[in-house]
């Protein structure tokens, strides 16, 4: 016997979150919010390195930081020491606040940071790659 209009039988309620939102608008809201996650952490693996140079010169291990800074051959410790020890122009790290990031091209990432309560913030550059540390021509 044919199967008629009356004999269908009708749709299975929808469930859950799809009640309120239909799936396309619901997929579209998760690559919004995918996308704005992905933006906003970014840069997070340059801040981290800022992050463990500036507490490892807090805590006054300055061949550590040496290392971590990543120098090149002509740049010695006695230099960095001039620049970042405790004689250097923000004398003893106490304190930081990465205010800023931002990419510069696809290898190197701008990195403002407030050292000691002092104005104007020092920009740090960081190499993707390597992660890398240099002072800031920007």
């Amino acid at each position: 016997m044919p199967m008629t209009l009356m004999d269908a039988k009708p749709p299975k309620p929808k469930r859950g979150i799809f009640k309120y939102i239909p799936l396309p608008l619901f997929i579209i809201i998760l690559a919004a919010i995918a996308g704005f996650v992905t933006y906003s952490l970014w840069d997070y693996p340059e801040e981290r390195a800022i992050s463990r140079f500036l507490t490892t010169l807090e805590k006054g291990d300055y061949r550590k930081a040496y290392q971590l800074w990543k120098p090149a051959p002509s740049y010695q410790f006695s230099d960095f020491m001039h620049d970042w020890g405790p004689e250097g122009d923000y004398g003893k790290i106490r304190s930081f606040e990465i205010i800023h990031t931002e990419s510069k091209g696809s290898t190197t990432v701008l990195v403002l940071v407030r050292i000691n309560h002092e104005e104007p913030p020092l920009g740090l550059l960081v190499d993707r790659k390597t992660k890398g540390l240099a002072y800031s021509f920007y």
